[in-house]
C-alpha cells in the first residue's frame, strides 16, 4: 500500500480527469491498471496487476502544471514547457532507477522504472495495511509505548540504511510510513525523485518538497545544505505527532520566533510521557533542535540512545574497545620500551666498540711512535757509526796523505834532478838512447 491507499479502502478514491482509466495497459501488457488511487504536484498513484496477476503499485510522472494527457500520451502543455517537461520525466526516472537498488525489509521495493505514453513510471510493492497517520488518528487504535518504541526502531533501521547508500528520504512523515498486517513500518514515498524534479525544472521550484511541521527549515530554502539530521527531524516531527496527536510547530514559524528573540513555539516531550524512557524522549526532543548541528546526528546514534539493549551492548563494546585500545597502547609502551631498551643496547655496544677501537688505535699510535722512535734511534746510531767511520776514513786518509807526501818528497827530488839532467843533455843523446832500444842511464 503506498501513500492515498487509505482512501481507497476506505471508499474515498478521487477521480482525476488525466488519470489513465482502469484497464489501461502499460508496457506492452506487462502492467494492467485497476485503479487510480491519488495525485499530486509531481504526479499519479495507480493500483494495478502485473503480467503474474500480483497487485502492485503505479507511480506515473505528470507534472500537471506543465503537462497533460492527450490520447494517452503525456504531453507538455507548450512549446515553451517541452524542455522543462522532458527534464522533469529524465530526472524522474533516473532518481527512480537509483533508488530502486534500495534493498531493506522496512522500505517499500521498486520492481521496475520504465518509460511508455511518453513518460516515466514506477512500479512498487503493494503493501496492506494502514499508514500511521491513519493509524493515530483512528480514536479506535491505540499504540502500546512498545509498538511506538519498535516502529520508531526498524523506522530507524531503515533511514541508516538509505544514508549509507548516500540516499536521502527528503519526505518522511506520518503519511510516508505504511503499518503491515505484523505491525512492521514500510517507508514510501521518496522525496528525493521530487527534489530532482524541482531542480531540473523553473516551473516546479515553486512546489517545494515539503509539509510543514515536519520538514525542517533548510528543505524550504532552495540549495540549502541537507544531510542525515534532515531526514531525523523530520523522523521527529513525526513521532512527536504519534505522542502528542498533532504535528510540532511549524520549523519556520520556529526559526523567525527564534531570530525575532522570541520564545520558541515548540514544546518539549521530555518528562510529559511517563510511560516512556527519558531517554526516548530526549531523542525526539533533540532530533527536533531548529539548527542541524544541534540534533542527533545519525540515525545509528539515535537507536542507540533509545535501545536499551543495543545502548548496553554500545557501552560494553565501547568498553571492549577502549581496553582493545588500552592494550594497543600498553603494548605500544612496551614495544617502544624495548625499542629504547634496545636502542640505549646499541648506544652502548657502539661506545663500547668505539672505546675498544679507539684503545687500539692509541696502542696503535703507541707502538707505531715506539717503532718510530726505535728506528730514529737506530738512525742516529748509525749516523754516528757511519760518522765515526768517515773519522776513521778521514785519520787513515789524512794519513795516507802523509805517507804519500813523505814518499813524494823522497822521490820528488831524483825525479826533479833527472828532469834537470835531460834537459841538459843533448836532444841527440836522448833521441839516440830511445832508439837503441835500451833504457837511458840518465833517465
Amino acid at each position: 500500500m503506498d501513500a492515498g491507499q487509505h482512501q481507497v479502502e476506505s471508499g474515498q478514491a478521487e477521480s482525476f480527469a488525466d488519470a489513465l482509466k482502469p484497464g489501461t495497459e502499460l508496457l506492452h501488457g506487462q502492467f494492467r491498471i485497476e485503479k487510480f488511487l491519488n495525485a499530486g504536484g509531481f504526479g499519479m498513484t495507480y493500483l494495478a496487476r502485473d503480467s503474474l496477476d500480483r497487485m502492485v503499485v503505479i507511480k506515473e510522472c505528470f507534472p500537471s502544471s506543465m503537462c497533460c494527457r492527450n490520447d494517452g500520451n503525456v504531453m507538455a502543455r507548450s512549446r515553451q514547457h517541452q524542455a522543462e517537461f522532458d527534464a522533469v520525466v529524465k530526472h524522474f526516472g533516473a532518481e527512480a532507477r537509483r533508488l530502486s537498488k534500495l534493498q531493506h525489509p522496512n522500505i517499500v521495493g521498486i520492481h521496475q522504472v520504465f518509460e511508455d505514453n511518453m513518460t516515466a513510471y514506477m512500479a512498487l510493492d503493494f503493501v496492506r495495511g494502514r499508514d500511521l497517520l491513519d493509524t493515530i488518528e483512528d480514536t479506535r487504535m491505540k499504540l502500546h509505548p512498545r509498538d511506538v518504541k519498535d516502529i520508531l526502531l526498524k523506522c530507524l533501521e531503515a533511514v541508516h540504511y538509505i544514508h549509507t547508500n548516500d540516499v536521502l528520504h527528503r519526505d518522511i512523515s506520518p503519511d510516508n510510513i505504511l503499518i503491515d498486517g505484523k505491525g512492521n513500518p514500510v517507508l514510501i514515498d521518496f522525496g528525493a525523485a521530487k527534489e530532482e524534479a524541482t531542480r531540473a525544472s523553473r516551473a516546479l521550484s515553486a512546489l517545494h518538497v515539503v509539509k510543514d511541521g515536519y520538514s525542517p527549515h533548510e528543505f524550504y530554502i532552495a540549495g540549502s545544505t541537507q544531510d542525515a539530521s534532515s531526514d531525523l527531524y523530520s523522523l521527529g516531527a513525526t513521532f512527536y505527532h504519534v505522542l502528542t496527536g498533532r504535528a510540532p510547530p511549524d520549523s519556520q514559524a520556529r526559526v523567525s520566533a527564534i531570530a525575532s528573540d522570541r520564545p520558541d513555539p515548540y514544546r518539549p516531550v521530555t518528562g510529559k510521557f511517563p510511560q516512556f524512557e527519558d531517554a526516548f524522549l530526549q531523542a525526539i526532543d533533540k532530533a527536533l533542535n531548529v539548527f542541524p548541528p544541534d540534533r542527533i546526528q545519525t540515525a545509528r546514534e539515535w537507536i542507540e540512545q533509545v535501545d536499551t539493549e543495543r545502548r548496553r551492548s554500545a557501552a560494553m563494546a565501547q568498553a571492549e574497545l577502549d581496553r582493545q585500545i588500552e592494550l594497543s597502547i600498553s603494548k605500544l609502551v612496551q614495544e617502544t620500551n624495548k625499542a629504547v631498551q634496545a636502542d640505549i643496547k646499541a648506544q652502548e655496544s657502539k661506545a663500547i666498540a668505539e672505546k675498544k677501537e679507539a684503545q687500539r688505535l692509541q696502542k696503535l699510535a703507541q707502538e707505531q711512535a715506539r717503532q718510530r722512535k726505535k728506528t730514529l734511534d737506530e738512525l742516529a746510531m748509525l749516523d754516528d757509526q757511519f760518522w765515526q767511520e768517515e773519522q776513521e776514513r778521514a785519520r787513515e786518509a789524512a794519513s795516507q796523505r802523509s805517507a804519500q807526501s813523505a814518499h813524494d818528497e823522497i822521490h820528488g827530488t831524483r825525479r826533479k834532478k833527472r828532469s834537470l839532467l835531460s834537459r841538459i843533455l843533448p836532444f841527440g843523446l836522448l833521441r839516440g838512447t830511445f832508439r837503441s832500444g835500451g833504457r837511458s842511464d840518465y833517465l
